[in-house]
């Protein structure tokens, strides 16, 4: 449920129709919503994922980044929600549009960029490889960025970079992060993997720049 330039995790109701109708035909019945907003059908016989995946492909379903970058996990935001600070899913939007090239994605490989309107966290922003949070700043939206969290057995939160971002510069932000991860990681290495290894401190030079150096002198 992650196909670019749709909100993540939306879907019509035509596609729940459809969705529906893959559950009976394909998984007893069954389905069910995970937390990272997709659909799974838990019970698929081998010999019929091609043609189920065929189906899942027309209706819409089948964009092929699960645990890759735009496979994010995304609140309402301030379009729907009236406890959020700020919007979520125009700058996510705008992140999927900056990441829309499938070799890249698979080149960058597994990462999770999780995203929360406000401090309630439904974006579960803080146990995101990369987080996202927006906050009101005189009531206006801004974007405050974490890194290094994790989710599952190793569960982590992580860490606050800096200053927050204006909406326009989020995805530029994330390029850069995503850009200095490449430069550094080992072969086959995961960004979490990366991040742990180098700490917070080079990433915040590679988004701040110079502004990073003289927080880190004072």
């Amino acid at each position: 449920m992650k196909k670019p330039g749709i909100a993540p995790g939306d879907i019509t109701s035509d596609q729940m129709d459809i969705a529906a109708e893959l559950a009976d035909a394909y998984s007893f019945g069954e389905l069910r919503v995970t937390h990272e907003q997709n659909l799974v059908l838990a019970d698929v016989e081998q010999r019929q994922l091609f043609a189920l995946w065929q189906e899942a492909k027309a209706a819409g379903f089948a964009t092929p980044n699960i645990g890759l970058l735009t496979d994010m996990i995304v609140c309402p935001g301030g379009d729907f929600c009236d406890l959020a600070n700020a919007r979520s899913i125009p700058v996510a939007n705008a992140v999927q549009a900056r990441f829309d090239d499938l070799d890249y994605l698979w080149d960058i490989g597994d990462i999770e960029l999780n995203f929360s309107g406000c401090m309630n966290s439904c974006g579960h922003h803080h146990v995101g490889n990369i987080g996202i949070l927006g906050v009101d700043k005189g009531n206006e939206e801004w974007y405050q960025i974490t890194l290094g969290g994790e989710q599952g057995n190793d569960a982590r939160l992580g860490k606050v970079i800096g200053p927050s971002f204006a909406a326009a510069d989020v995805p530029d932000v994330i390029e850069k992060i995503v850009r200095f991860y490449i430069a550094q990681r080992f072969d086959d290495e995961r960004f979490i993997d990366t991040f742990r290894r180098l700490g917070a401190d080079p990433f915040k030079l590679a988004v701040y720049g110079d502004k990073a150096r003289l927080k880190a002198a004072a």
